[in-house]
């Protein structure tokens, strides 16, 4: 563990490499996405006073302290501000960060199963909780900022797809010689080993948690590579298309169905339709999954026809989703005791019998959201997470997003998707959904603007622009705006 503990000790200095080198949303893609992949699960530093710093966090404080250190030399183009300016996702992660505080008021109490005793929750783990969400969603407010614009999101999804073909090579050789580069780089392993044993084969995960979560990251690469094929010319098009065959047979061999099926679905989406239709039909889906939750508390999910539907495609995989969903119903239960902030960390969420046995094992993101946070907060998270789309497919007659936009969108639905079985969600979620409201927020911006604002400028002064705020960089007087199109207005 010593090399795993200095690797994560040195990234912030591989971090500095890359501001150097690169403009600045390529550094704050390149250090997230490489950061994710390639540091290694598990290990962390807690310290006093500060959030816990591991593989997700480091490279997101880092990449924050050093845009602000840098922020005076930057001249490119961001959105003004580092919180949205739309009243939606403001007033969710205000909602987002009181519960916090609201869940700690409600759990004040300690709980006593048998021999186990759960403490009751301190102020001080408000301040942890609410500290710990900040850091998280540091990777939204950075894309938010800085991967809006259109070209900004073509490299963000073209980052994702050479990250998923150099990731390939890897997840193929685990396929044939067992999950075995985490051990060989860092001497462990993350997970269970046995879970990774497949029939005929093995699951690759390379450096992330669990295969799982390699999976689903294939299924977001394969979309983004499928959908910038429809963003170049016929030339490059099959590029594209070949590097994406290439992941779609990796994830094949990786043996993952649900990640599978969920490409499989989304495909068609984004070969075959406009974006207008791609963002109605994402709009959809990302609606379905945050109701999810409650017509599974109401009995509106047909369960039992999902599993004689598994049991047809595998005996093995029907009993695997049987279990899941029972850990389901008697967390939701659990959850429902308490169902406006729920019942805190420590455990506290989970089932025990009168012997202090713990009876159930949290796996899909929303039930460990809805137990320890309540309906608040998943609202929240999850309204962050899935409202972008439909907020886009309101807004599509005015913005006219791309297929970089509904791209991205493609990729954000897929991981929802696997949000409701898995726990999934990472930084690069939060670096999607960021650049997705920035989009929005945005709004349209035609061939022309785009080059207005890419000109080098001489600063006169602010200039408000049609999303609320300043150009960031500087505006000279001969390409200064002087009709009402710029003039300040609530954004999208």
């Amino acid at each position: 563990m010593v090399v795993g503990n200095t690797v994560l000790i040195i990234w912030p200095f591989v971090m500095v490499i890359l501001f150097v080198k690169l403009d600045r949303p390529k550094a704050i893609t390149a250090s997230l996405l490489l950061g994710y992949l390639f540091l290694p699960e598990t290990l962390y530093f807690d310290l006093p006073m500060v959030p816990t710093l591991n593989k997700h966090t480091i490279p997101a404080i880092s990449a924050l302290l050093f845009v602000l250190i840098s922020a005076k030399r930057f001249t490119g183009k961001s959105l003004p501000g580092w919180l949205p300016k739309a009243f939606l996702p403001r007033l969710l992660l205000t909602i987002l960060l009181i519960s916090a505080f609201l869940t700690v008021m409600t759990n004040r109490d300690p709980l006593v199963f048998g021999p186990v005793f759960l403490q009751a929750l301190r102020p001080y783990d408000a301040f942890s909780v609410t500290l710990g969400l900040l850091v998280s969603l540091i990777p939204f407010l950075l894309a938010r900022k800085f991967l809006a614009f259109p070209e900004q999101q073509r490299m963000l999804m073209l980052s994702f797809v050479i990250a998923g073909f150099v990731y390939s090579f890897l997840a193929l050789f685990e396929v044939r010689m067992s999950p075995q580069l985490n051990f060989m780089i860092y001497g462990f392993f993350p997970h269970s080993f046995e879970q990774h044993i497949r029939p005929g084969g093995f699951r690759p995960l390379v450096f992330l948690h669990h295969g799982l979560w390699l999976a689903i990251f294939f299924s977001v690469t394969i979309l983004a590579a499928f959908s910038l094929s429809r963003t170049v010319n016929a030339n490059e098009r099959a590029k594209y298309l070949a590097v994406g065959l290439w992941l779609l047979l990796t994830l094949s061999l990786s043996n993952s169905l649900g990640a599978l099926v969920i490409a499989v679905v989304l495909l068609p989406i984004a070969l075959l339709f406009g974006p207008r239709t791609q963002l109605y039909l994402c709009a959809v889906l990302a609606l379905i999954i945050l109701v999810y939750p409650a017509l599974r508390a109401v009995g509106m999910v047909p369960v039992d026809a999902i599993l004689s539907w598994a049991e047809g495609v595998s005996p093995y995989r029907a009993q695997s989703l049987e279990f899941r969903l029972t850990n389901e119903e008697q967390l939701l239960s659990r959850a429902l005791e308490r169902p406006f902030f729920g019942w805190g960390g420590f455990g506290r969420n989970m089932v025990f019998d009168e012997f202090g046995v713990e009876r159930s094992i949290t796996d899909g993101h929303w039930i460990i959201v809805v137990g320890e946070g309540g309906w608040a907060r998943y609202l929240a998270e999850f309204g962050l997470l899935c409202m972008p789309a439909v907020v886009a497919a309101f807004a599509y007659h005015k913005s006219r997003f791309g297929f970089e936009t509904t791209g991205l969108m493609l990729m954000l639905v897929a991981n929802l998707i696997d949000l409701i079985p898995n726990a999934s969600i990472t930084p690069v979620t939060w670096l999607v959904v960021g650049s997705i409201w920035g989009r929005i927020e945005l709004g349209r911006v035609s061939e022309v603007e785009e080059k207005q604002l890419t000109r080098p400028k001489i600063r006169t002064g602010p200039v408000y622009t049609r999303f609320g705020g300043t150009v960031a960089g500087k505006i000279s007087p001969d390409n200064a705006p002087t009709n009402d199109r710029y003039a300040r207005r609530p954004s999208a």
